[in-house]
Protein backbone atom coordinates (compact mmCIF):
# COMPACT_ATOMS: atom_id res chain seq x y z
CA UNK A 1 0.00 0.00 0.00
CA UNK A 2 1.36 3.40 -0.95
CA UNK A 3 1.97 6.03 1.69
CA UNK A 4 -0.48 8.92 1.59
CA UNK A 5 -0.84 12.21 3.42
CA UNK A 6 -3.89 12.71 5.64
CA UNK A 7 -5.14 15.95 7.14
CA UNK A 8 -5.44 15.71 10.92
CA UNK A 9 -8.67 17.71 10.93
CA UNK A 10 -10.17 15.18 8.50
CA UNK A 11 -8.91 12.29 10.64
CA UNK A 12 -10.48 13.85 13.74
CA UNK A 13 -13.75 14.37 11.91
CA UNK A 14 -13.82 10.74 10.75
CA UNK A 15 -13.07 9.53 14.30
CA UNK A 16 -15.84 11.76 15.63
CA UNK A 17 -18.35 10.64 13.00
CA UNK A 18 -17.62 6.98 13.79
CA UNK A 19 -18.01 7.65 17.51
CA UNK A 20 -21.32 9.44 16.90
CA UNK A 21 -22.62 6.52 14.80
CA UNK A 22 -21.66 3.97 17.45
CA UNK A 23 -23.24 6.09 20.18
CA UNK A 24 -26.45 6.55 18.21
CA UNK A 25 -26.60 2.78 17.67
CA UNK A 26 -25.87 2.14 21.35
CA UNK A 27 -22.82 0.07 20.45
CA UNK A 28 -19.28 -0.19 21.81
CA UNK A 29 -19.25 2.79 24.14
CA UNK A 30 -15.62 2.04 25.04
CA UNK A 31 -14.68 2.82 21.43
CA UNK A 32 -16.94 5.88 21.48
CA UNK A 33 -14.90 7.30 24.36
CA UNK A 34 -11.58 6.46 22.71
CA UNK A 35 -12.50 7.77 19.25
CA UNK A 36 -14.28 10.88 20.51
CA UNK A 37 -11.41 11.50 22.93
CA UNK A 38 -8.85 11.36 20.13
CA UNK A 39 -10.92 13.75 18.01
CA UNK A 40 -11.53 16.08 20.97
CA UNK A 41 -7.82 16.27 21.67
CA UNK A 42 -6.74 16.95 18.07
CA UNK A 43 -9.47 19.55 17.51
CA UNK A 44 -8.76 21.13 20.89
CA UNK A 45 -5.08 21.52 20.07
CA UNK A 46 -5.98 23.08 16.72
CA UNK A 47 -8.20 25.56 18.55
CA UNK A 48 -5.38 26.39 20.95
CA UNK A 49 -3.09 27.04 17.98
CA UNK A 50 -5.66 29.58 16.75
CA UNK A 51 -5.92 31.21 20.16
CA UNK A 52 -9.44 29.84 20.74
CA UNK A 53 -10.39 28.20 24.04
CA UNK A 54 -11.18 24.49 23.69
CA UNK A 55 -14.11 22.79 25.38
CA UNK A 56 -11.79 21.08 27.89
CA UNK A 57 -10.03 24.34 28.78
CA UNK A 58 -13.36 26.13 29.21
CA UNK A 59 -14.69 23.31 31.40
CA UNK A 60 -11.60 23.08 33.59
CA UNK A 61 -11.18 26.84 33.97
CA UNK A 62 -14.81 27.18 35.05
CA UNK A 63 -14.56 24.26 37.51
CA UNK A 64 -11.33 25.66 38.96
CA UNK A 65 -12.83 29.14 39.38
CA UNK A 66 -15.96 27.74 41.03
CA UNK A 67 -13.87 25.62 43.40
CA UNK A 68 -11.79 28.65 44.45
CA UNK A 69 -14.94 30.68 45.18
CA UNK A 70 -16.87 27.92 46.94
CA UNK A 71 -14.05 26.28 48.91
CA UNK A 72 -11.49 29.09 49.16
CA UNK A 73 -8.71 26.85 47.87
CA UNK A 74 -6.82 26.59 44.61
CA UNK A 75 -6.43 23.02 43.39
CA UNK A 76 -5.58 23.97 39.80
CA UNK A 77 -7.36 23.34 36.54
CA UNK A 78 -5.11 20.31 35.91
CA UNK A 79 -6.96 18.31 38.59
CA UNK A 80 -10.25 18.95 36.80
CA UNK A 81 -8.71 18.08 33.41
CA UNK A 82 -7.46 14.80 34.86
CA UNK A 83 -10.97 13.99 36.07
CA UNK A 84 -12.53 14.97 32.72
CA UNK A 85 -10.06 12.70 30.89
CA UNK A 86 -10.00 9.83 33.40
CA UNK A 87 -12.23 7.48 31.37
CA UNK A 88 -10.41 8.17 28.10
CA UNK A 89 -6.98 7.71 29.67
CA UNK A 90 -8.00 4.63 31.64
CA UNK A 91 -9.16 2.98 28.41
CA UNK A 92 -5.85 3.75 26.66
CA UNK A 93 -3.29 3.06 29.39
CA UNK A 94 -2.46 0.63 32.14
CA UNK A 95 0.39 1.25 34.54
CA UNK A 96 1.82 -1.46 36.80
CA UNK A 97 0.06 -1.52 40.13
CA UNK A 98 -3.16 0.02 38.82
CA UNK A 99 -6.43 -1.86 39.33
CA UNK A 100 -7.34 -4.32 36.59
CA UNK A 101 -10.95 -3.08 36.60
CA UNK A 102 -12.52 0.24 35.74
CA UNK A 103 -15.69 1.59 37.34
CA UNK A 104 -17.55 4.32 35.49
CA UNK A 105 -20.89 5.38 34.04
CA UNK A 106 -20.06 4.29 30.51
CA UNK A 107 -22.92 6.07 28.72
CA UNK A 108 -22.35 9.32 30.62
CA UNK A 109 -18.61 9.31 29.95
CA UNK A 110 -19.20 8.58 26.24
CA UNK A 111 -21.78 11.35 26.00
CA UNK A 112 -19.54 13.84 27.80
CA UNK A 113 -16.57 13.08 25.52
CA UNK A 114 -18.76 13.37 22.43
CA UNK A 115 -20.10 16.69 23.67
CA UNK A 116 -16.57 18.06 24.08
CA UNK A 117 -15.49 16.79 20.65
CA UNK A 118 -18.59 18.16 18.89
CA UNK A 119 -18.11 21.51 20.65
CA UNK A 120 -14.48 21.67 19.51
CA UNK A 121 -15.50 20.83 15.95
CA UNK A 122 -18.10 23.59 16.03
CA UNK A 123 -15.62 26.10 17.44
CA UNK A 124 -13.10 25.18 14.75
CA UNK A 125 -15.40 24.95 11.73
CA UNK A 126 -18.48 26.98 12.72
CA UNK A 127 -20.54 24.15 11.26
CA UNK A 128 -21.85 20.73 12.21
CA UNK A 129 -22.47 17.55 10.27
CA UNK A 130 -25.91 15.87 10.28
CA UNK A 131 -24.68 13.32 12.88
CA UNK A 132 -23.45 16.14 15.12
CA UNK A 133 -26.81 17.92 14.79
CA UNK A 134 -28.70 14.73 15.71
CA UNK A 135 -26.47 14.24 18.75
CA UNK A 136 -26.97 17.84 19.87
CA UNK A 137 -30.74 17.61 19.34
CA UNK A 138 -30.90 14.41 21.42
CA UNK A 139 -28.91 16.07 24.21
CA UNK A 140 -31.26 19.06 24.29
CA UNK A 141 -34.27 16.72 24.48
CA UNK A 142 -32.94 14.96 27.60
Amino acid sequence: MAREAYQKRAIAQQQLETALRLHEEGQDLFSVITLAGAAEEILGQMLTERGVTSSLKSLTDAADAMHRVLFKQDVGARQFANRANRAKNSLKHHDPGQPQTLTLDLREEATDMLDRAVTNFWLLEQSATPAMKRFTDRQRAV
